[in-house]
């Protein structure tokens, strides 16, 4: 099976330049500028954990302007009582520390064919960082969470026009009561052991460990129990995939996937043996394997998994390769998680371009 996609694969050749030719500003390769989104660059998917300058930034509205220096958190709805909880409040309250990737639902949109419109996310999209913050269950168990209830609305404090001609709009996104509730959803307010900055959702933002990015809302402002499913734009009409039968999934837990993070797309080598590295991770459960190939997938060899292992976080895996032949080559790999979940060989079109967790090839010329 042929994966390559260089230009001049068919001559054996290598691409003279890396296709990240866009310079990084503020340690990260810029994908937009109003707002910024900026992916995480090529050497940092090489470390467990990425460094908060490198963690890749997704707005959908520009960064809110004004922060108020008496900013509250509302929790209301189907409650038995509101809540007015400041930054101190939140302080105060049990705190909880977990490694959690984070990964644009649309991370690799680039690789689509035919294209779609979007951000067009290399491999850079995903980051991973130890957040701190509350359980958000503490704070709804204070609220009180009514029978009934059925999920859980979430709002930033950042808004705009979601797409030209539309009503500007606050950042709006539901969760089950069951997701909201669960031990290890946090109100963050801390990354990587530093206070959060704006960019990544300063005071507080949610995140739901196993979740695409979309529904880590960032600068929070009001978060109302719901006794029935929330209808808007960014739960709606958008982050769905859209079946052949006319039926709509939305999207939510992360879909298995990994990545070779060295060597790099056109790399050239000496004919001697090599430790190739990566990253795998699963929305649903731990990695139990990664495999890699260089003739297509006709043969897979089994990669060695390192590192920490936390339900999670990525996780780390290496494989030792010596070429076969010189000339052009194709790495791929293709991770499984323990519930039996299989990295695709190839990703399913969808006209919004999301889960694109298809296997990526990386080609090298071997001297």
């Amino acid at each position: 099976m042929n994966l390559c996609t260089c230009i001049q694969a068919e001559s054996g050749g290598m691409p003279a330049v890396s296709p990240r030719t866009q310079p990084e500003r503020n340690g990260l390769v810029p994908i937009d500028e109003s707002p910024f989104i900026g992916e995480t660059p090529q050497n940092s998917l090489q470390t467990w954990l990425t460094p908060n300058p490198h963690f890749y930034v997704r707005n959908h509205f520009s960064t809110p302007a004004d922060i108020p220096s008496s900013w509250n958190l509302v929790i209301d709805g189907h409650v038995d009582q509101t809540l007015d909880l400041s930054l101190e409040d939140l302080r105060c309250l049990p705190k909880q520390t977990l490694p959690i990737t984070m990964e644009c639902a649309g991370n690799n949109r680039s690789d689509l064919q035919p294209k779609v419109p979007g951000n067009p996310f290399q491999s850079g999209a995903v980051s991973t960082a130890i957040w701190g913050g509350v359980p958000l269950s503490c704070v709804l168990e204070r609220a009180g969470i009514r029978e009934g209830a059925k999920e859980v609305l979430f709002e930033g404090l950042d808004s705009g026009e979601p797409e030209p001609g539309h009503q500007e709009m606050t950042y709006l996104r539901s969760l089950p009561t069951e997701v909201a509730t669960h031990p290890q959803t946090l109100l963050a307010i801390e990354m990587n052991g530093e206070t959060l900055s704006v960019e990544h959702g300063y005071p507080v933002r949610l995140i739901v460990p196993g979740w695409y990015g979309m529904a880590s809302v960032k600068w929070l402002r009001r978060i109302c129990v719901l006794e029935e499913s929330y209808s808007g734009f960014f739960q709606t009409d958008r982050y769905i995939i859209e079946n052949e039968d006319g039926t709509v999934d939305p999207v939510a837990q992360i879909k298995v996937k990994s990545l070779i993070s060295w060597p790099n797309q056109g790399e050239s080598l000496e004919s001697t043996s090599y430790n190739v590295t990566g990253l795998a991770w699963s929305g649903f459960a731990h990695i139990a394997s990664v495999e890699v190939s260089d003739d297509g997938g006709e043969t897979w060899g089994d990669a060695e998994l390192v590192g920490p292992r936390h339900r999670f976080a990525w996780q780390q895996w290496n494989f030792s390769w010596t070429p076969s032949r010189k000339g052009h080559n194709t790495l791929i790999c293709r991770a499984v998680d323990e519930d039996g979940n299989v990295q695709p060989m190839e990703t399913a079109w969808n006209r919004l371009g999301y889960i694109i967790n298809g296997v990526k090839p990386v080609c090298v010329n071997v001297a």
